[in-house]
């Protein structure tokens, strides 16, 4: 089997986007600061058209980063409090998965792409890291795609301040058929609300 093209791959990505309505994942979530200092989070994810997004965390227990298509919320129970902010305003790492399944085209968000031979992070996947075309502190993204199915099962973003962020993805299912009320948030009694998701 010859090795796919950049092009192949990319439109593979653009195009199973496109046919996703849900999509669900567990996941790791690296951050790593501009000291090379690690900080490790995992749990389940559900991203539901048009911007809907629940990040479910195992560790830490109980946080919730949660949209559902106009606003954002960040509950992190041990702080008895909850950050909220317009999605449109929102640039949090996070989000990136879920504009992709708003959108769908690639080639709009990004400016240039490339295929790396580096060795992927997860056998089997191809590398191809992606220069955003809006100016934001993201430098650039590099995803890893499994060429059988066209899913991304790493992200990888890099921040102008030398800070990443890092996702992988395992057990990923597809047009599940996930509702709305999925990501409804309520805030629960007793806890403050703050205006604005800290990046």
């Amino acid at each position: 089997v010859p090795a796919p093209s950049l092009n192949t791959l990319v439109d593979g990505v653009a195009r199973s986007f496109a046919q996703m309505k849900d999509f669900t994942a567990d996941f790791i979530q690296v951050f790593e600061d501009p000291l090379n200092r690690k900080q490790q989070e995992s749990g389940h994810l559900y991203l539901r058209r048009p911007r809907m997004m629940r990040w479910e965390y195992q560790s830490p227990e109980g946080n919730l980063f949660i949209s559902d298509g106009k606003t954002v919320y960040f509950y992190v129970p041990a702080d008895r409090q909850v950050n909220k902010e317009a999605v449109r305003d929102t640039f949090d790492d996070r989000i990136p998965l879920m504009f992709l399944l708003g959108r769908g085209d690639l080639r709009n968000e990004f400016t240039r792409f490339e295929l790396l031979n580096t060795k992927p992070f997860l056998q089997g996947t191809k590398v191809v890291r992606m220069y955003p075309r809006r100016k934001t502190d993201l430098s650039e993204v590099v995803m890893e795609v499994d060429p059988a199915n066209s899913q991304i099962r790493r992200l990888l973003l890099a921040h102008s301040d030398g800070s990443r962020q890092e996702f992988i993805f395992s057990n990923i299912r597809i047009n599940t058929g996930l509702r709305t009320s999925l990501f409804d948030f309520k805030v629960p009694a007793g806890v403050e609300i703050v205006d604005g998701i800290a990046q």
